[in-house]
């Protein structure tokens, strides 16, 4: 006696088919539509923290070349200035230092203040300000 097993057809469940497929691509772009105001914020706020990284160099860089100079209250007075850059994506920016008045009685000290502004919005990025020691006039 010879056993024969049933025959059977099965269908071809293989692979994905169209409706798996849309609805995979309907949940990955609404994943995608949610990140997309991160990732702006993210561009935005790069480019505020390259500005602000720029402003600190510009005050870091002023107050070192103050502590700098011979000790007159000349060579320090004489850093008064002005002076507007940008920075490496292209934002204007605005440096102002400013002196102080000579002390009465030497050895004394005269302070320095350093303030960088956007000159598109006008909002002050950075400043700092010190007190440099001179021991003449």
């Amino acid at each position: 006696m010879t056993l024969y097993a049933p025959s059977r057809t099965e269908p071809n469940d293989e692979g994905f088919g169209l409706v798996e497929v849309l609805v995979s691509m309907v949940i990955l772009s609404l994943l995608a539509i949610a990140f997309v105001p991160i990732l702006v914020q993210g561009i935005s706020q790069s480019a505020q923290n390259a500005a602000i990284a720029t402003s600190t160099q510009i005050v870091n860089g002023q107050l070192t070349l103050a502590g700098s100079q011979t000790p007159s209250c000349t060579a320090v007075r004489a850093l008064a200035s002005t002076a507007t850059t940008t920075d490496s994506r292209g934002v204007p920016l605005k440096r102002t230092t400013t002196t102080g008045s000579c002390p009465s009685v030497y050895p004394g000290t005269v302070s320095v203040k350093v303030i960088v502004v956007r000159t598109d919005t006008g909002r002050t990025v950075a400043s700092a300000d010190t007190l440099i020691f001179v021991s003449a006039g």
